[in-house]
């Protein structure tokens, strides 16, 4: 049968040009994760796998019709057999099989069209006979004006910036994410909707900038290096983040930054923006999605409502930066190519009469310390402003800033322009009303640890990273360890200094599992049918689940479970068992579209996959 003859798969991908190599491994990246393929067969071997059933997303509905009926053909599967059984033209057909070539789930070997195994015994099960049209008619596309394109590129980094600069915590929910509340506060504070809020703060974690700590959310190593380049720079490495994102973060309104399903996302992403090159119509390309990208086209829409948010599309049509995104290899490369369109404009702040201040260009570093110490944000008719108070004056001169450093600041960001009434409430910082609260502890930590440690009751903030307690030092001790924060008494100021515990971060997310001794029969034996492993795992099993589920690991076939995770959250998806690894069971979970180790006594239901 075609679809097993590796050996010429191989033989293809060896006479291959570098361009089209590269391009595939592009469409492919799950095939470049370590042990990185060494020729032409190991790379021909590792397309041929589980990962293949979803590269057949990103291809046209002509392409799925051509491939089916090659399927169907077996070893009489040349084009003119094809287009026969389809109805459709030589030409487009010949076009259908450069899409499946192009996503390396085909080759030619000859005259016959060769499909890889799981895509073969997958279509070779659908039922009846596809025709081959042709792509719908898509209407030319309005390309909006660079001012335009600049905008949206500008009003992302802004948002980014305000993000990363502040020092007020981004508070996260334990089980992870931002949650609903947190982002109203920021979107008020900000001026922004909940999907413009969703989709920033998912780049941002995506692009290695923000991570989770306990329950805050913090800069990583990488922001300063990030903060520190060109616009183009800052805007290539957000774009790609969300150009590769698996799932889209304006469909959900759970968590934003949280570990979610893989969803289909990611392919329609890539197939409408592909479809929607050399000028026509994204929008309309999204409208006839049924034919573009058939086993996504429910997330074209989204896609398109992203792609103008972040500046891939402006007007109706692929901007430059758009183009530049789908023709680039990396990061770098993309930045390059921006860098005429993304360009660096100058930062500068306007302090008015009514102690308001106002910033014109890209946002810097220093001029976002200043403000976020010295000034409250707000947003008024829609864009954000900063207005000096005596509050925050005071909270600037207890952070450590003094008169003259703040002035001396201000004058170099306004060009000398500071006007009188914000230098005489500099001058009369200490003046005014004062407030005294009796405490008998204070409690000293990071600002973040703070805002939870108020949260409980006996709590007062004093101060960012002060919190004050009318319980004594004992007391407080004792609850904040109960709470589950590390803490140490100083008896001698009556403080106590208080840490949550940090965990290592791990560079990828992935499910893990606990080992645990089992008492298990040999695996490797002759003694041990599937069907006893699964009992001896799961006794709770109904008989037709244990029936489906051996079924499905003997004959590594699809199946659906009902699985509850270490952290004991529930999902349904659909694995293809491929093996075990002691007492756990391997499979490629469709689900996250990669391999994964499930435990068997945490499977809950078993049914069929379903067509």
């Amino acid at each position: 049968m075609p679809g097993m003859d590796t050996g010429s798969f191989a033989r293809y991908l060896g006479r291959m040009d570098r361009v089209e190599l590269a391009e595939l491994l592009r469409v492919r990246p799950e095939v470049r994760t370590a042990p990185v393929p060494d020729g032409p067969g190991a790379l021909a071997e590792r397309l041929s796998g589980r990962g293949s059933l979803a590269a057949v997303r990103l291809v046209s509905r002509d392409a799925v019709a051509a491939g089916r009926a090659a399927a169907g053909l077996g070893s009489e599967a040349t084009v003119d057999a094809v287009a026969a059984l389809t109805g459709g033209r030589r030409d487009a057909v010949r076009s259908a099989l450069g899409e499946l070539r192009r996503v390396g789930v085909a080759w030619p070997d000859g005259e016959v069209v060769c499909l890889v195994s799981p895509v073969s015994a997958q279509w070779k099960r659908a039922n009846g006979h596809m025709e081959v049209t042709g792509p719908p008619a898509v209407e030319p596309g309005r390309r909006g004006a660079d001012g335009e394109l600049r905008s949206s590129v500008q009003h992302l980094l802004r948002v980014a910036y305000a993000l990363l600069d502040t020092s007020k915590p981004i508070v996260g929910l334990r089980r992870g994410g931002v949650g609903v509340q947190e982002r109203k506060r920021w979107g008020a504070a900000l001026g922004l909707d909940d999907d413009y809020l969703l989709l920033v703060l998912d780049l941002l974690f995506a692009a290695g900038l923000l991570a989770q700590v306990g329950t805050a959310f913090e800069v990583t190593a990488r922001y300063e290096r990030w903060r520190e380049a060109t616009p183009a720079r800052q805007w290539a490495e957000l774009a790609w983040a969300w150009f590769w994102l698996s799932h889209s973060p304006t469909a959900r309104r759970s968590a934003a930054g949280s570990k979610v399903e893989s969803s289909h996302s990611r392919a329609a992403r890539w197939a409408v923006l592909r479809a929607g090159r050399g000028g026509v119509s994204v929008e309309a390309v999204a409208d006839a999605a049924y034919w573009f990208c058939p086993a996504v086209h429910q997330h074209a829409v989204g896609v398109v409502r992203e792609a103008t948010m972040v500046g891939v599309v402006a007007g109706t049509a692929l901007s430059a930066c758009g183009e530049a995104l789908l023709s680039a290899g990396d990061t770098e490369a993309l930045a390059a190519s921006v860098a005429e369109v993304v360009v660096p404009m100058r930062c500068e702040v306007e302090v008015m009469d009514d102690l308001k201040a106002v910033v014109f260009g890209q946002m810097t570093v220093e001029a976002a310390r200043v403000l976020e110490a010295s000034a409250e944000s707000s947003v008024e008719d829609g864009a954000r402003v900063w207005r000096f108070t005596t509050a925050s004056v005071r909270a600037a001169f207890a952070q450590g800033w003094t008169e003259g450093s703040l002035l001396a600041s201000l004058n170099e960001l306004t060009q000398h322009n500071v006007p009188l009434a914000l230098r005489v409430l500099l001058g009369e910082r200490g003046r005014g009303q004062v407030r005294l609260r009796e405490v008998r502890c204070c409690v000293v930590a990071e600002a973040n640890v703070i805002t939870e440690v108020v949260r409980l009751p006996g709590f007062a903030e004093l101060a960012p990273t002060v919190a004050g307690s009318a319980m004594a030092p004992s007391e407080v001790v004792a609850q904040l360890r109960a709470e589950g924060f590390e803490v140490v008494d100083d008896p001698p100021s009556g403080s106590v200094i208080v840490r949550r515990p940090r965990k290592a971060r791990v560079a990828a997310q992935v499910e893990q599992v606990e080992p645990e001794a089992v008492d298990l029969p040999d695996l490797g034996s002759d003694g041990s049918s599937t069907t006893q492993i699964v009992r001896g795992r799961n006794p709770m099993l109904s008989e037709e689940a244990v029936a489906l589920l051996v079924g499905a690991i003997d004959g590594q076939s699809d199946v659906r479970i009902d699985y509850v995770d270490g952290k004991g959250e529930s999902s349904t998806r659909t694995i293809t068992p491929t093996g075990w690894d002691g007492p756990f069971l391997l499979a490629w979970c469709h689900m996250r579209e990669a391999d994964r180790v499930f435990r068997v006594e945490r499977i809950r239901a078993v049914s069929p996959a379903g067509p």
